[in-house]
């Protein structure tokens, strides 16, 4: 049967390469789509590789009527260390950083301070991005990221103002400016909270006790970041909201609580579709494609009436032709499949060399607008090469859409060939 199958697709070629471009456009699709699929939810991840954490926990709050000195801005309001230790403590949560990120109106000029804790793993995530010098040994010496540095013309030795306190450079850090959280000067966390505890404007604006800290970053396996979010939110949610509303639209003293999530709607590209439409197109061309590769072949059994009228008179048994039938619908889908996995690694490959732009929330990286000429440019937006490539699930289940379409193929032309009566068909051919 199978040689019988091999010389009816080499003497009908052009009526079976139809076939096995429809196999491969449906393959193409199943893997392209889907892979694209994945490659905007990593994408959306990638904004959180600067943080060292799966989910970032903020506090919405007042503003301050007194624009000078140390402040913190309307998204990152205080958070005490019972709602840090709460979260800690939650099911699936691995590690806990916190940080806290200061507003500060010298009379020089306005810089951002962040505050960190150099063990935590935040604090190892900075580490690694010091491109010259040291972390700091003591409370009174500081990190500077580079551009800041070079703007102001500090380098290592020399001393940087902050809130009227004066730091030895130990160290420059190689940042963008557009990560979450974005500063220009680091210090060691405990400095920072005793700059912000002892600022008047702040405490009028948001009461800060000498542990707080305004950013939370949570560490939690990838398959658990809902679970999590849910449950930081359903703890966070236990504290009493105070009423007022802040110019971005929260409530004051509610809590924000980003994830990859968080960042879909923020991708800017043309490629980026829905699970839910991904899976609409990928099922329609499924079912499109069955019907046509069921059609090419029904008409192929109507043209083989004659022979397959004969192959019977000879003694040929349905379950003979039944297996002929299989065969020549396997070869042509196996083809098609080939096919198809070439073509998604031409199309993969092109993509992998697109770019996405994300846009980081003003919330995530603050910076105020009325010291920038155009407001936008206080927005923050990162550029990554899509991180796209064939998933072997996703070959395995257009394997499977390809099989069932052989199969379902060859049983509605065998049940053709059932129905064909060689006495008639011989009578009348």
């Amino acid at each position: 049967m199978f040689s019988l199958a091999i010389r009816e697709l080499t003497r009908r070629k052009r009526q079976h390469i139809l076939t096995v471009m429809v196999v491969a456009l449906v393959t193409a699709m199943i893997i392209v789509l889907n892979s694209l699929g994945t490659a905007y939810k990593e994408a959306s991840r990638l904004p959180f590789q600067d943080v060292q954490g799966t989910v970032i926990v903020q506090k919405n709050g007042n503003v301050p009527e007194d624009i000078s000195g140390a402040l913190v801005s309307c998204s990152l309001a205080p958070i005490g260390q019972g709602t840090v230790s709460a979260i800690s403590g939650l099911t699936e949560v691995k590690d806990v950083s916190t940080a806290l990120y200061l507003w500060v109106f010298d009379k020089d000029h306005f810089k951002r301070a962040l505050g960190v804790n150099w063990d935590d793993n935040f604090g190892g995530k900075l580490r690694s991005k010091i491109v010259q010098g040291a972390i700091p040994n003591t409370l009174q010496e500081a990190l500077l990221d580079k551009t800041y540095a070079e703007q102001n013309s500090l380098g290592i030795g020399q001393e940087a103002d902050v809130a009227g306190r004066h730091y030895t450079v130990t160290g420059i850090v190689q940042g963008t400016g557009n990560e979450v959280v974005a500063s220009d000067v680091y210090l060691y966390l405990r400095e920072a909270q005793d700059i912000a505890y002892v600022s008047s404007n702040l405490q009028d604006a948001e009461p800060f006790a000498r542990t707080d800290v305004n950013i939370v970053f949570v560490d939690t396996p990838q398959s658990s970041i809902g679970l999590v979010a849910q449950e930081i939110t359903r703890v966070v949610g236990a504290e009493g909201i105070v009423s007022g509303q802040t110019p971005l639209g929260q409530t004051v003293g509610s809590y924000s609580v980003y994830t990859p999530e968080s960042f879909d709607t923020q991708i800017s590209s043309l490629l980026h579709l829905s699970d839910k439409l991904l899976w609409i197109i990928s099922l329609v061309t499924f079912i499109g494609a069955i019907v046509i590769v069921a059609r090419n072949m029904t008409h192929g059994i109507a043209e083989r009436r004659k022979e397959f009228a004969i192959m019977k008179s000879v003694g040929f048994r349905q379950s003979d032709i039944q297996k002929e039938i299989f065969f020549e619908a396997a070869l042509q889908v196996c083809a098609g499949f080939l096919v198809g996995l070439v073509l998604s690694a031409v199309v993969v490959g092109f993509l992998s060399h697109t770019t996405v732009s994300i846009s980081i929330p003003w919330e995530l990286n603050p910076y105020p607008h009325f010291l920038v000429a155009n407001p936008e440019e206080a927005s923050a937006t990162q550029v990554h090469t899509l991180p796209i490539g064939i998933e072997p699930v996703y070959a395995g289940l257009s394997l499977l859409a390809t099989a069932t379409i052989a199969l379902l193929s060859s049983y509605l032309s065998g049940w053709q060939v059932a129905r064909l009566k060689s006495m008639e068909v011989m009578k009348y051919e």
